[in-house]
């Protein structure tokens, strides 16, 4: 595997593998794809924390809903963005039937977001050390662009924990029909990858079905001190207010070294 080599598929836009996200997504027993409730609800809540009064918020990478509902339960103004369209789809099903005012935009955080000016940013569940150096950087440009003056920005990132739940190698494996990867029966094949100095994990799959053609999918994991994304934000115009590395008390899925942001346009 090379550093930040792509694949020929994506997991957001392969119509099967989207639909397995979303059942992980709304899993309240799993942190598969979404956190659990429980720490979803103590995230909110330090996002959410001294601040005076209600106002405008965005959620980037919102999957199915489950933090804009909350923000919007709480009477802020809020917008979900995300690419996975199954997810979106449900997203605007469940805040309709929750008589929520949530307006929701199918599209990619890395393409320009024409939606207004907002108050707060939000980008949780690790989004942002899933991108490589330039989309970050792209990542960043758009977010500085949507906020408004002195508007706030909240993400979360890996720590350096996350090395001691990887193991560089490969493997395979045979799944059956209608597992996460393919309808039909398949071979799996994993390599899994460290490249230290870029202080990333590459973790890369082919994908082998009983039927129809191979697919490659290869996610990236970056893990961050708060001295580089200190660095990092303040060259995109952010300056960090506050980090917090205690709302993840667990996880059965990744890992639990999690450090929350808190970063204003500057």
């Amino acid at each position: 595997m090379e550093l930040y080599e792509t694949g020929n598929a994506n997991i957001w836009s392969n119509s099967y593998v989207r639909e397995q996200l979303l059942k992980a997504h709304l899993n309240p027993g799993s942190d598969a794809a979404s956190r659990k409730p429980k720490t979803i609800t103590a995230t909110v809540d330090w996002v959410l924390k001294n601040q005076s009064g209600t106002g405008s918020i965005i959620d980037l990478g919102c999957g199915p809903g489950l933090y804009t509902q909350e923000f919007a339960a709480r009477g802020w103004a809020t917008v979900g963005v995300d690419i996975n369209e199954s997810a979106i789809n449900h997203a605007i099903e469940s805040g309709k039937l929750q008589g929520l005012a949530i307006r929701y935009l199918h599209q990619s955080y890395l393409n320009k977001i024409d939606a207004g000016a907002f108050d707060m940013a939000t980008c949780i569940y690790c989004d942002f050390g899933a991108l490589t150096n330039e989309q970050q950087k792209t990542f960043l440009l758009n977010v500085h662009q949507l906020l408004t003056p002195s508007g706030v920005l909240v993400f979360d990132v890996f720590g350096a924990g996350i090395s001691q739940t990887k193991m560089a190698g490969r493997s395979w494996e045979r799944e059956n029909a209608n597992g996460f990867w393919s309808k039909s029966p398949c071979y799996v094949l994993s390599e899994c990858q460290h490249f230290a100095q870029e202080q990333v994990w590459g973790q890369k799959y082919i994908i082998i079905p009983d039927s129809g053609e191979p697919s490659t999918y290869i996610l990236w994991d970056h893990y961050f001190t708060v001295e580089k994304l200190e660095s990092l934000l303040l060259a995109a115009g952010f300056s960090v207010i506050e980090t917090k590395s205690d709302l993840v008390q667990e996880s059965d899925f990744a890992s639990g070294d999690v450090l929350f942001v808190r970063a204003r346009k500057i």
